[in-house]
Formats: C-alpha cells, structure tokens, sequence
C-alpha cells in the first residue's frame, strides 16, 4: 500500500511541476511588447452625438521598445479630413497576466494625455487597447510585423 500511495504522489507531482514551469516560461514584462506592430483603430462621439470630427479611424505603426516606450506614426480620419503621419509616443506597463497601461503623451493641438488599457497575448504578437478616459469610445488592435530580436 505504501508503494502505491508513493507512486500516486510521484504521479501527481510528475504532471503538476512541468505546468508551472509552463505558466512561468509565458509570463507577460513590458518586454513582451519589442519592435514593430501595424495597428488599426476607431473612435465615435460620446453617447453618438454629431460631432464633426467623429467618427474617427486610425492605422499607422507603433514601435515599442521592450522597456516601457513606445514611438510610432499614425494616419487618421476625423470625420471624413484626413491627417497623415502625425508622430506618436507613449509609454506602458504590462503586467506577468499580460494586461497594462498605456498612455500617449498629447499631441498639438492636443493638450491632454490618451489612456488605454492593454490587453496583450503572451507571446507579444498581438494585442488590443481600450480608451479609460471617461465619456471616450475608442479601440486599437495590434499585431506585431516580422519577428521579434528580442526575447521576452
């Protein structure tokens, strides 16, 4: 009987361990998120009033550096005018979930920052942003270009 009870734990130990392991090897940093990522977007008029600037949609590429920074240039329709490649920065966090923080620094005429939450698969390919700044609607998805030099 003690052979048995021995045998069952070694069992169960054998098959618990190697899943920690594997929950640790894929744990989100801001390093996750390194180079190059193509991104699309949209943003509407709080509680769809006719404002003329809105809707809004985006595209453009965002760069972000394994440590908390993130450049990149975007394109955008407000409303149906077009702005084209206004530079962008920001910074970020990201959690061991995979989940964070971004907030772009404003851009001229702009005097406001930009705060999203971040949503972010564990191997950094893609990603989703939400706006948190109250009575904002406006989305991002990424996904990253080529492959990462980094490690994350």
């Amino acid at each position: 009987m003690k052979r048995i009870v021995t045998s069952l734990t070694l069992a169960i130990v054998g098959l618990i361990v190697p899943g920690f392991a594997f929950a640790e090897e894929h744990e989100c940093s801001v390093a996750t998120l390194y180079g190059d990522y193509l991104f699309t977007g949209r943003a509407d008029a709080p509680m769809y009033e006719h404002i003329a600037t809105f809707p809004r949609v985006f595209a453009g590429v965002y760069t972000f550096d394994g440590e908390g920074k993130m450049s990149g240039v975007a394109s955008q329709s407000r409303g149906g005018v077009t702005v084209t490649k206004i530079p962008v920065s920001a910074t970020y966090t990201l959690d061991s979930e995979c989940m964070g923080t971004l907030t772009f620094h404003p851009v001229p005429p702009a005097t406001d920052e930009q705060h999203f939450d971040i949503f972010i698969a564990q191997d950094g390919e893609e990603g989703n942003f939400i706006r948190v700044d109250a009575g904002t609607i406006a989305t991002r998805t990424l996904t990253r270009q080529g492959r990462a030099s980094k490690k994350h």
